[in-house]
């Protein structure tokens, strides 16, 4: 028979997690986390990793996402800028909305 396998999910906020995570991670740079925060913080930055957001580097400001190599060899000089990989969903124009009710004559 086999060992059951017992699955318990908990949600966290991401703030939360991150806030969390930059405390126990400051313990564990300073040498002064025990082995089970050393082991939260290991946990908790797995599963900040499953986590994946889509990043583009301008370096040339040509405004058209860069290579790594580029961003590579201007990393030095700060040049890079973060650009959106994704075009925003453009924006709807409301329509103006008519009075409902009769004028008075």
């Amino acid at each position: 028979m086999e060992n059951p396998v017992f699955e318990k999910k908990m949600q966290v906020g991401l703030g939360e997690a991150i806030r969390r995570v930059n405390k126990l991670h400051a313990r564990v740079n300073s040498n002064l986390a025990n082995s089970e925060e050393e082991t939260e913080h290991t946990l908790l930055m797995d599963a900040l990793n499953e986590i994946k957001i889509d990043l583009g580097f301008d370096c040339d400001d040509d405004g058209v996402p860069d290579s790594i190599e580029i961003f590579a060899a201007t990393a030095k000089t700060s040049c890079c800028r973060l650009t959106p990989l994704t075009k925003p969903a453009p924006q709807r124009k409301r329509k103006t909305r008519t009075s409902r009710t009769r004028r008075k004559r």
